[in-house]
């Protein structure tokens, strides 16, 4: 094998933590019939299981600066659909085969809602993260499903699947089909820290750190002796 392949095979083996789900620039439309405008422009998604995972991120880009609180009209709302496929579907409006929603709207506080629909439970989290194009949300995987062993991990974040519904009034931009597809990456475990290696010819800091603590219990023992 040639020595210049190996960067191209490492770039290969990140590909799948580099993956969003990409959508059009400029397809706003009617949430269910005819013309829409005005509800913000989404462009693109990552979604990603993180807290060796425990919790489940999105981070949204939208094509102009997120404006929060939405005081033009009515706030416009962010809605992450899921389909668990260990629980009941329904379909309504424009959402289809969903039964967990986690909701964001441009109010004040902004907190973000979470919908389990076949049980008929709510909950809330922290407000998301908003930086000019981007929105960052996160929510606890307990939040989403059974959580039988208390680890936020049953039965198991990697099998949801989600997509994205912006709305402004009548107004959506829905992620490519606005069908919960969408599959997580999860994020890779941080590398433990390598101990530091003596230098060539040195000494290991272990054996500093030993010479210097015997330095001070010989200093200590000749002052008790003088006394």
């Amino acid at each position: 094998m040639r020595a210049g392949a190996a960067p191209r095979w490492g770039l290969l083996a990140l590909l799948p933590f580099l993956v969003a789900a990409s959508d059009p620039e400029g397809d706003v439309r009617g949430c269910t019939d005819g013309p829409g405008s005005g509800a913000p422009d989404l462009i693109e998604v990552h979604g990603e299981i993180v807290e060796l995972g425990t919790s489940a991120r999105w981070k949204l880009v939208f094509a102009e600066p997120l404006v929060v609180p939405d005081a033009v009209g009515r706030p416009f709302r962010v809605d992450i659909a899921i389909r668990d496929p260990d629980v009941p579907v329904l379909s309504f409006a424009y959402f289809r085969n969903v039964n967990r929603l986690v909701r964001v709207d441009a109010t004040v506080g902004h907190r973000t809602e979470i919908y389990l629909f076949p049980e008929r439970a709510t909950s809330e989290f922290n407000p998301p993260i908003i930086e000019g194009t981007s929105m960052t949300i996160q929510v606890p995987g307990r939040t989403l499903s059974d959580d039988e062993d208390l680890t936020g991990t049953s039965p198991g974040l990697e099998r949801l699947r989600w997509t994205v519904i912006v709305r402004d009034g009548r107004a959506c931009d829905f992620l490519g089909e606005g069908r919960p597809t969408q599959r997580f990456v999860t994020q890779p475990s941080p590398s433990p820290s390598p101990e530091p290696e003596p230098e060539p010819g040195g000494l290991s800091p272990w054996w500093i750190a030993a010479g210097v603590v015997g330095a001070l219990l010989a200093t200590g023992g000749y002052v008790v002796r003088r006394r």
